[in-house]
């Protein structure tokens, strides 16, 4: 399966530390891979862009990815103090309050979001979430239990509870063959998953539940840390830099239809679940 990650590549690994931690850049996305190295060549056209339109030093911003929300992330971020990244939703909620963030853009794409989640099987008397308690889940979208709780399955079943056995994958190809061979009794994936998988060996698998519409990916300021200058001036930036002409060439390659307004909305209301 080809890597849908280039996306998340955009910022990651390091420039010229020249400017650490105010304009320094985070990125944390997991299920799809990836690796700094292989990030390198998007992030130098990403943050040239970026430099070049606000004006910055040439390579005066550095970052990292993670594809993870790991101890690793957790380490950096207190250590390297970013002041601006990208994260999955279930991430931004998870790290929301102790990191000081604000939502200033989404981004969208294949790849960038769940868009809805859902749970397929091989078995047809499995017809129910409630026929899947005490059985094994497999997917690479468990990072987040607390998020799939609380916003996926909408507080209707805990994942911790309902699961017999939470099997964490690296991919989404290693979820479905986990069901396919009879280890798992279904596996959750996404609206790009599903795209792929229905076009695959995997095709006979069935969709019994379907999630509600999840955010996308955040673009975030560290409230504390990135200059109000700064953020106000990347926030513009970012939702005309696919239609502008060098933009959309890196747009392209990052694999980034668009970024777009903040949905505040139903960032909020999603927020107000989570913390509840």
């Amino acid at each position: 399966m080809k890597s849908v990650f280039p996306c998340l590549i955009l910022l990651v690994a390091a420039a010229s530390p020249a400017l650490a931690g105010p304009r320094d850049f985070v990125v944390a996305h997991a299920g799809e891979g990836g690796t700094s190295e292989q990030a390198a060549p998007y992030l130098e056209k990403f943050l040239g862009y970026a430099e070049t339109t606000l004006g910055w030093p040439p390579k005066s911003t550095t970052g990292k990815f993670f594809p993870e929300p790991d101890a690793d992330l957790t380490r950096y971020l207190a250590e390297q103090k970013p002041g601006f990244g990208m994260m999955d939703i279930e991430t931004f909620l998870d790290k929301r309050v102790k990191e000081k963030l604000t939502v200033i853009a989404t981004a969208h794409g294949k790849g960038k979001g769940l868009g809805k989640l859902h749970l397929v099987v091989k078995d047809p008397a499995l017809k129910t979430l409630t026929d899947l308690k005490g059985k094994t889940l497999a997917s690479n979208h468990l990072q987040s239990h607390k998020f799939l709780t609380k916003i996926a399955f909408e507080g209707k079943a805990d994942v911790d509870k309902h699961f017999g056995k939470l099997d964490s994958k690296l991919s989404v190809l290693k979820a479905l063959k986990a069901v396919e061979a009879g280890d798992a009794a279904a596996a959750l994936t996404s609206d790009d998953d599903e795209a792929w998988r229905k076009s695959s060996a995997y095709s006979t698998l069935t969709d019994i539940w379907t999630s509600p519409e999840l955010p996308p990916m955040v673009v975030v300021a560290f409230d504390t840390r990135a200059p109000q200058k700064d953020r106000d001036a990347f926030a513009k930036m970012l939702p005309g830099m696919c239609a502008d002409a060098k933009g959309a060439t890196v747009c392209k390659d990052l694999g980034i239809d668009k970024f777009a307004a903040p949905e505040k909305a139903k960032i909020d209301a999603v927020i107000k679940r989570f913390d509840k």
